[in-house]
């Protein structure tokens, strides 16, 4: 105090920037280092994923491709054979890829780490090469049908090559590792306790599983069914090498288009309408799991 007059003090004498003038220039200098970040990623997606699908769009527009397309009774039947050897395949390696997932999920810490490492060949061997073991075993004379008339189950060959069965234990052959994974995930979530206390409320094992476990599993199935779906639509070699002349899928027609016909505005067109086809069967399949999630909450 001077004079009888109060001073300020010195610390509030010099104005303080304002807080949300900073908060405002971090928040533009936290998003412009996320977008110096991203840009790389989304240069690689425009030059590598819109750019093709830009042409291929732009192709299936000359020559009236759609209408030639689907004017063509063997394009209806690819895409109805696409349909249902996807979703046999898909339920198939659901049900077999859920019980290896269990039986991994019950197993110790090195018989896990063998069980994966069975579970990963398919990806160390090339689809190829599978396919053509699958067609030596399944022959008439192969191992399959050589050991089931040794057990006396059956007295002459059975047909178990060229056709949609051949097809479809090659295609979850080459699928069930999509499956173990995700289930295995949801599996390992589940606390021990949970299974614990239904058995001491007098749970049995099949209740235990039913109640328990397949709920806490749903989401892990539901992401498995979506992804071996996703993936059994585009088969190509598959097909070709075990089954026959009426398994052919799709993707065997746009290959027929593209390197046979050199049809490239109906390749395209083919390939427009299966992404269409899949990209629909994926909303209303994410819908249908929305709804019943609601449905379980209310």
């Amino acid at each position: 105090m001077a004079g009888g007059e109060l001073t300020m003090p010195l610390a509030t004498a010099v104005p303080a920037p304002a807080a949300g003038a900073t908060t405002r220039r971090r928040t533009l200098r936290f998003r412009k280092g996320w977008l110096l970040l991203l840009a790389p990623c989304a240069l690689f997606d425009a030059v590598f994923f819109l750019t093709p699908l830009g042409r291929l769009v732009a192709s299936s527009l000359h020559d009236q491709a759609y209408q030639r397309v689907l004017q063509d009774p063997l394009v209806i039947r690819s895409l109805v054979n696409t349909l249902e050897i996807s979703a046999l395949s898909t339920l198939a390696t659901i049900v077999l890829g859920y019980l290896l997932a269990v039986v991994i999920w019950r197993r110790g810490p090195l018989m896990r780490v063998i069980l994966f490492a069975l579970v990963l060949l398919p990806f160390w061997t090339g689809v190829l090469v599978k396919n053509f073991a699958w067609a030596v075993l399944l022959q008439d004379n192969g191992m399959v049908n050589s050991a089931l008339q040794g057990l006396g189950i059956t007295d002459h060959p059975l047909a178990l090559l060229h056709n949609r069965f051949a097809v479809v234990v090659g295609m979850v052959h080459y699928l069930l590792p999509y499956a173990v994974f995700p289930i295995f995930a949801a599996l390992a979530a589940i606390d021990n306790r949970l299974e614990l206390a239904a058995r001491s409320l007098g749970a049995g094992e099949l209740s235990v599983f039913r109640r328990v476990i397949l709920p806490l599993t749903a989401p892990g199935v539901s992401a498995a069914g979506l992804l071996v779906f996703i993936i059994s639509t585009g088969f190509f070699i598959t097909p070709v090498v075990l089954g026959g002349p009426g398994d052919m899928m799709i993707a065997n027609q746009i290959g027929f288009y593209a390197l046979q016909l050199t049809d490239f505005a109906g390749a395209s067109a083919l390939a427009l309408l299966l992404t269409a086809m899949v990209s629909v069967l994926v909303a209303v399949y994410q819908r249908i799991l929305r709804a019943g999630g609601a449905h379980e909450v209310g």
